[in-house]
């Protein structure tokens, strides 16, 4: 059972953070490639740490007995700096969401030119169905999808790495590769922590805590790898495009761009269902509203808030949250260190 739940608290990491912007590798570009070799070096690290605040956080909620969000901020921030990152978390989790919603309607509108409105609209209905079944619903999907998108992500970006004659490593070199690299661990921190602090029912042990971390900042790590490669191989086609990968799998015919089409859509849609989860259990601690309304509403407010526009909502919201979640994510990286040294310390002295 243990195994089975570390795969499966593996998958639900892995899809939160692969989404829109890693699936299409404009956050590749955006964080790591413009720096050449080192925007490499940079993604090691990022995946280390997405690997270390993953282990972080559900061992400290196995050990401090924590069952969402809410109990989290005030164990490790005390109760009102807690509450206060506790409100700003919530307002990203939301804006996560609406952004996924509008990559969803822009998607449909460049690939297949279907009104902006339709995609929106589907992506939500299909969001709240996921709803429909809360905790089971969100594991079962990414579950499902997560293995899908890393096996998808892998067959292009080897399949470019293979078919490119261009050096990998052409690019320029910088030496602030480590900045972009903290940053971006840290934005995609925000909204994993809320989800992975609910997770009680499948998260039990320390040790499910530990290889789910880890094993989920590792899937991202190789995947981020193979994709910085393929990038590289192919800077002059992709270089300006916002969806590098597409633009890469266009490259190769229909076929291979329909099929990257889906992985974008179905990447798209596992963070947007479980920013939905996470952003309803939110909410359901601090309101007396029914579940059940709470799921309408988050859907309806979504589908209204999307059509800001994708590249809107991320040029605004995105920056700021992610130089808030570098103090987020060294504060949870400090606590988990030294309450664990302070656990080994004691069980030597009982010894």
């Amino acid at each position: 059972m243990d195994k089975i739940k570390i795969i499966k608290t593996a998958c639900v990491y892995t899809g939160i953070i692969f989404g829109a912007g890693f699936a299409s590798g404009q956050e590749h570009l955006t964080f790591f490639l413009r720096y050449g070799r080192w925007g490499v070096a940079g993604i090691i690290v990022a995946g280390a740490l997405i690997a270390l605040c993953g282990w972080a956080v559900m061992d400290i909620c196995v050990r401090q007995k924590i069952e969402n969000y809410r109990e989290f901020m005030a164990v490790v921030f005390g109760r009102r700096l807690g509450a206060a990152l506790d409100i700003v978390t919530g307002a990203f989790i939301f804006v996560i969401f609406s952004a996924m919603l509008a990559a969803t309607g822009a998607l449909g509108s460049e690939a297949a030119g279907l009104p902006f409105s339709w995609g929106v609209i589907f992506a939500a209905v299909l969001c709240f169905v996921v709803l429909l079944f809360d905790l089971r619903g969100m594991v079962h999907v990414n579950t499902a999808i997560s293995p899908i998108l890393v096996a998808g992500a892998l067959f292009l970006g080897l399949y470019a790495i293979l078919g490119s004659a261009q050096h990998a490593f052409a690019g320029q070199i910088a030496d602030n590769w480590p900045t972009s690299a903290l940053i971006y661990a840290s934005y995609n921190l925000i909204p994993a922590v809320a989800v992975l602090a609910a997770m009680p029912n499948l998260v039990t042990t320390r040790k499910i805590a530990k290889w789910g971390g880890v094993l989920g900042g590792l899937f991202l790590g190789i995947i981020g790898i193979v994709m910085a490669f393929a990038l590289l191989s192919n800077m002059q086609l992709v270089g300006r495009m916002q969806l590098p990968m597409l633009a890469l799998a266009q490259n190769f015919g229909h076929l291979i761009t329909n099929f990257y089409v889906i992985i974008l859509l179905l990447a798209i849609y596992t963070t947007a269902a479980t920013n939905a989860f996470s952003l309803t259990q939110w909410l359901a601690a601090r309101t007396r509203l029914s579940r059940m309304k709470i799921k309408i509403a988050i859907v309806i407010l979504g589908i209204v808030a999307a059509h800001v526009g994708f590249s809107n909502i991320v040029a605004h919201a995105y920056s700021f949250f992610g130089f808030l979640g570098l103090f987020i994510m060294f504060a949870i990286i400090i606590y988990f260190l030294t309450t664990k040294s302070t656990k080994i310390h004691e069980k030597r002295k009982r010894t």
